[in-house]
């Protein structure tokens, strides 16, 4: 497996965080950047946009949290997810047996494309109490 050839095919440029973990950025329309990682494990190659949005005031946390359930019902290859912290990432993870290139390509396509699309009503989710998202 070869996750630096893999970024370089996908014309994406990255840097190598430490051994088995990759870091890229992208932005979205607003020119809001957000950072990429890929981590290989031992069986699964984990793909994560962290943070995907500023923590969460506490009066916005319910919501915010309500909101990401009910997204990760619609999206596709992806899922939503807190940490420990309050954190909110995108995440993906594909079968180190099964990667190809294509498989790699859909999994940034797919993290690229919900970042865009979801990431500014999330962020105003997590940082205004009195904002409403047309997604819910």
């Amino acid at each position: 497996m070869n996750i630096p050839a893999l970024f370089e095919r996908y014309e994406w440029g990255y840097e190598t965080v430490e051994a088995g973990i990759w870091r890229s950025s992208f932005a979205d329309e607003q020119d809001e950047e957000f950072d990429l990682y890929v981590a290989a494990g031992e069986e699964w190659l984990h793909f994560a946009v962290s943070p995907l949005t500023p923590p969460p005031l506490p009066e916005c946390r319910e919501k915010l949290t309500s909101l990401l359930l009910h997204l990760n019902q619609s999206v596709r290859l992806v899922r939503f997810a807190v940490d420990s912290d309050g954190d909110v990432t995108l995440q993906a993870d594909l079968p180190i047996a099964a990667l190809s290139f294509s498989l790699f390509a859909a999994t940034l396509d797919a993290l690229i494309h919900y970042t865009r699309e979801l990431g500014g009503a999330l962020a105003r989710t997590a940082t205004d109490p009195s904002y409403h998202s047309s997604f819910f």
